[in-house]
């Protein structure tokens, strides 16, 4: 039976100033455009710190609804998160032969500090970063930065991409030239780096930044400890797609943000079930977005769906299909 059709529309804007155009990216657009992996998307409804009891989740009846009937339209002009990440890397020069890092990129600009220890004492060096709108499956970028080591000091300038593995890690991949110290004098050698990251969207809370723009991250509600409630909470469900979709939202948002712009997007609830301790939630989804560089409209549709344990306290994601 069908509910009653229903469409909401909604409408997000900037709430501070921020460097540079809004570049926004939907991220069922760029997830079917890079082809990332999502099994194992581990976003939850509620901590899930307690277990089913397995004779009441058998118990429990297999409920379907065909569809809810609403349709949720949203034009997003927000900024696009910030993203952080942080990661190990193998590389040359020397210096650099194992390092650890951290990264961070506010749309068209970044920076990364990294650390290692040498033969002569610790390295620690500093690159700037810059994210050029090149309408290209992984974000790219050039960099130019310097480091110190055994009171020495090496310059260099990279290429780079951030290849998306799956919705948090990636692999970081930099190539170029360094100035480095050879004996008495200066040379310059091959500079590389191969590392992998676990990334993560934020919004800092600075320069006009209101709690309405960083409440959007959370993925779990706050409140007491976990109650274990025994039967699946069916209302609860659709609570628990609502926090996937905005993690690969905020996700695709600040990773592509300096690529894409003017997101819109929508989709409708074709039918939500619970089988046991397990729950599902199905979609039908278009959206589009404006390529920066070339002013290019880019767009998908279709189905996706999301399958969801129940914990014992809430819904926890095992599965993103689409």
């Amino acid at each position: 039976m069908h509910a009653s059709e229903d469409s909401r529309t909604r409408e997000r804007r900037p709430t501070g100033a921020r460097f540079g155009l809004t570049a926004v990216a939907v991220a069922v657009v760029v997830l079917l455009l890079t082809g990332l992996p999502t099994s194992g998307l581990a976003l939850a409804a509620a901590p899930p710190s307690a277990s089913p009891p397995a004779a009441e989740a058998a118990a429990a009846p297999s409920t379907e609804t065909p569809a809810s009937g609403a349709t949720t339209t949203v034009h997003d002009t927000s900024p696009p998160p910030v993203l952080g990440a942080f990661g190990v890397s193998v590389g040359f020069p020397s210096y650099q032969t194992v390092a650890g890092y951290i990264s961070v990129q506010d749309q068209y600009v970044g920076f990364q500090l990294e650390g290692s220890y040498t033969a002569v004492g610790p390295y620690v060096g500093l690159e700037l970063r810059g994210y050029p709108p090149v309408p290209v499956p992984v974000p790219l970028f050039v960099g130019i930065g310097g480091g110190y080591y055994g009171g020495n000091v090496t310059y260099f300038g990279t290429v780079g991409a951030h290849v998306p593995l799956s919705l948090h890690v990636r692999l970081d991949v930099e190539g170029g030239l360094a100035n480095v110290p050879l004996l008495a004098r200066r040379s310059w050698a091959p500079y590389l780096s191969v590392g992998v990251s676990y990334a993560f969207p934020f919004v800092p809370t600075y320069g006009g930044y209101g709690p309405e723009a960083a409440g959007h991250l959370s993925v779990a509600p706050s409140g007491p400890a976990c109650v274990k409630t025994g039967t699946p909470d069916r209302s609860a469900l659709l609570g628990a797609f609502h926090r996937t979709l905005q993690g690969f939202l905020d996700s695709a948002r600040a990773t592509y943000g300096s690529v894409y712009t003017d997101l819109h997007y929508s989709y409708d609830v074709t039918s939500v079930s619970v089988s046991g301790d397990r729950g599902t939630v199905k979609i039908h989804y278009s959206g589009s977005v404006k390529t920066i560089a070339t002013g290019k409209k880019e767009s998908a549709s279709g189905n996706a769906s999301a399958v969801y344990r129940w914990n014992g306290c809430g819904w926890s994601t095992v599965d993103v299909r689409y």
